[in-house]
């Protein structure tokens, strides 16, 4: 009995291309990270690159691109929301994702206790203030010490190959 022929897949040099395509096969939920200024106007934007760091204490990392908007907000006001984003949620991950100028206008939001915007129907809403920025490559990586949680349920948005996707409830 012959074993079968494995064909390896044709080399595919390192690059932005491929690690974009290795990247989108990794299924990661969607948040919108908020904040406001101190001269109260709110900011945000989209992100998957979130994570619970750390349970004692309880942190949460989130990874922003240094050429966004909202960065430089962040690192002065030191808090951030991060909205677990529901499956319904695709127009608002959207427009968070873009450069509009007021993109709490459109979106249903109230704020929290400290201050930072919780985005109407969202799975979940933690509140962090920064403790440590990490500047790495094209990005700033902020560790948050978690404040206030909420957990409202629902399905989550998650992104996968480039595209939205829902949980299948099992």
């Amino acid at each position: 009995m012959n074993a079968p022929v494995v064909i390896p897949p044709a080399a595919v040099p390192i690059g932005r291309d491929l690690f974009k395509t290795v990247s989108s096969h990794w299924p990661s939920g969607v948040a919108v990270i908020t904040t406001a200024a101190g001269d109260g106007t709110l900011h945000g934007l989209t992100m998957s690159a979130v994570i619970a760091l750390s349970l004692e204490p309880m942190q949460f990392l989130i990874s922003v691109d240094k050429t966004s908007n909202t960065l430089p907000v962040l690192k002065q006001k030191r808090r951030f929301c991060i909205n677990f984003l529901n499956s319904d949620q695709r127009d608002i991950c959207m427009l968070f994702a873009s450069k509009a100028a007021d993109k709490f206008a459109s979106v249903g939001h109230r704020l929290s206790d400290l201050g930072l915007p919780k985005i109407d129907g969202a799975v979940s809403c933690i509140s962090c203030d920064v403790n440590s920025i990490i500047s790495s490559g094209d990005h700033e990586i902020m560790i948050g010490d978690v404040r206030d949680m909420e957990h409202f349920g629902g399905e989550p948005l998650i992104h996968f190959k480039r595209s939205f996707h829902t949980v299948q409830p099992g």
